[in-house]
């Protein structure tokens, strides 16, 4: 069935863009680009590592099957945006681009794309939408359900991610900002676990803090949760829900002039909420610490050099030993 666009609707949406791009002054376009290079000893763990984060992707999919080998892994990025001032505030969209190489283990390479806008509502308010696409990630080769022999023909596992989200920013006083959020997503996975489909729902809160000119501070906490379609994990005794806790702070300080070290201390609780006795998710959930120091030094007023390590312990309540993944790495950005 085709829509027709109302009268009032068309006056709406002309008047809406009046209010956002009718305002008189000169717009900016800015640019950013970088490349990473690291070594990671869990090249199926690498993803999930490092999106775990306030900022990122915390949530990443479920892995069942991690120490496949360790290598190097490259990251290329770039990010286009174009700024300017309405009768509102300043308005801002960005869009980046980059991606996962894997020097030795290509199936897991992926590109991820990320489209930002962000508009002022007030001197102190700021709203920003966020769309975070990653196609083709893969997750590793397993069986397909729970109930199989050990001879049982394995598959690579891969999905499509989409996630949308919504952030309000509030100047509480001069060093405090809040930032509340909501995010929904979905995790589309390819045949033959199209079963394990996902949709996700979260709400957040962030709480920036300048403590002084050389201090900031930034602790956030989410809830999560991910709902499958029973229909289809009933036939395979194999379902991937889950109620998700999630807690970060991020530190960084400014040692000198040009030189800045950031910790971050992340914490996730995952409550598995399948029904099925035989599936190995039932009745469990995953603990997840993880730490990283990465230190950055300003080599001219527009390139940046950075180097850290990070390391994350995953264990799963039916698991005996904790699973733990280092990442290392050497980076450099430009600004243009």
């Amino acid at each position: 069935m085709k829509f027709k666009l109302s009268s009032n609707f068309t006056h709406f949406v002309i008047l809406l863009s009046l209010l956002l791009f009718s305002h008189h002054v000169r717009a900016e376009w800015f640019s950013k680009a970088g490349l990473n290079t690291y070594y990671t000893d869990d090249v199926a763990l690498f993803s999930v590592t490092r999106r775990l984060s306030l900022e990122g992707d915390p949530t990443q999919p479920l892995v069942d099957e991690p120490g496949q080998g360790s290598g190097f892994v490259y990251e290329p990025t770039a990010q286009l945006g174009w700024s300017t001032e309405n009768v509102l505030g300043e308005l801002q969209l960005s869009v980046d681009a980059g991606g996962y190489i894997f020097q030795d283990y290509a199936d897991y390479s992926h590109a991820f794309l990320d489209f930002t806008l962000s508009q002022e509502l007030t001197e102190k308010t700021k709203l920003k939408l966020l769309y975070a696409f990653v196609p083709n990630l893969y997750l590793g080769k397993q069986a397909v359900g729970e109930h199989h022999s050990e001879e049982a023909e394995e598959f690579g596992e891969r999905l499509d991610s989409h996630v949308w989200s919504l952030h309000l920013d509030h100047k509480l006083t001069e060093s405090l900002t809040l930032r509340g959020l909501v995010r929904y997503g979905i995790r589309n996975y390819d045949q033959p676990f199209a079963y394990r489909d996902t949709q996700f729902y979260t709400l957040g809160t962030h709480l920036a803090w300048e403590v002084s000119s050389d201090l900031e501070l930034l602790v956030g906490y989410h809830f999560e949760q991910g709902l499958t379609n029973d229909e289809q994990t009933v036939i395979y005794q194999d379902d991937i829900g889950y109620l998700n806790n999630y807690l970060s702070a991020e530190l960084k300080a400014h040692l000198l002039p040009k030189l800045s070290m950031s910790l971050v201390f992340d914490y996730e609780h995952n409550i598995f909420t399948s029904e099925y006795k035989g599936d190995r998710h039932y009745q469990g959930n995953e603990n997840i610490f993880q730490g990283e120091i990465e230190l950055a030094y300003a080599l001219t007023e527009q390139t940046q050099l950075t180097a850290g390590w990070q390391i994350g312990s995953r264990k799963f309540n039916y698991e005996h030993e904790s699973v733990l993944n280092n990442n290392l790495w050497l980076g450099v950005e430009f600004e243009f």
